[in-house]
Order: structure tokens, then sequence, then C-alpha cells
């Protein structure tokens, strides 16, 4: 059982790492697609010129296979990205005044706490 919760917490501290840094994960995933993709245009190359030179027997047709992973992966990675900059696109636009930074959550957790005590004394009030 001790090993199964150094496990979970193991998993955790990954996941608030990953949810801290996504978009240099985004990025480094998106180089990794891109020098895939490049390996397998490359194979590609060679395999259809030594068809063609050589006439060596290179199935083609595992290639497009490929580049259809690829391009399954890329609509993936595209979706992460998007996905976080509406996020940072919907927290700049909506929850700070134009020009100025966003507040820290504790800020705006006091502040929340000292509207909501204001709240009860208008209530209180006859």
């Amino acid at each position: 059982m001790k090993i199964m919760g150094r496990v979970k917490g193991w998993v955790l501290d990954l996941a608030s790492w990953a949810k801290k840094h996504v978009e240099k994960l985004i990025i480094l995933v998106g180089v990794f697609i891109m020098f895939f993709i490049l390996f397998v245009l490359l194979s590609w190359g060679v395999g259809y010129y030594a068809n063609g030179f050589f006439g060596m027997k290179f199935d083609l047709g595992s290639i497009w296979q490929g580049l259809g992973a690829c391009v399954s992966a890329i609509v993936g990675l595209l979706t992460l990205a998007v996905t976080s900059l509406a996020k940072l696109y919907v927290d700049s636009r909506y929850n700070s005044p134009q020009g100025e930074k966003p507040k820290r959550l504790e800020v705006m957790q006091n502040e929340a706490d000292h509207v909501g005590r204001a709240g009860q004394d208008r209530r209180e009030q006859p």
C-alpha cells in the first residue's frame, strides 16, 4: 500500500508540473512531431528514388499510413494549443481591466472575502 501512495504522489506531482508548463510541453511535443514528420518524408523520398533507380521494392503505402498518423498527432497538438491559448485569452480579456496585469490569486481571494463580508453587513442593517 505504501508504494501505491508514493506512485500516486509522483503522478499528482507530474500532473501539477505539466499543468504549470503546458505551453512548453506543447512546443516540445510539436518539435518532436516535426522531427518525426521530417524522418518520414526523408524515408519516403529515399524509398521513392530507390524504387525508381535501383528497382527496390519499398512499400510506399506504409509511408502514407505514417503520414496519416502524423496528421492525427498534429491535429491533437493543435487542439491542445488552441485550448491553452483560449484559456489565456479569456483570462486576460475578461478577468482584468484593459492594460492592467491580472491580480494574484491571494489578492483576489482577499477581495472576494471582503466583498462577502460587506454584503453580510448590509443584510444585517435594518
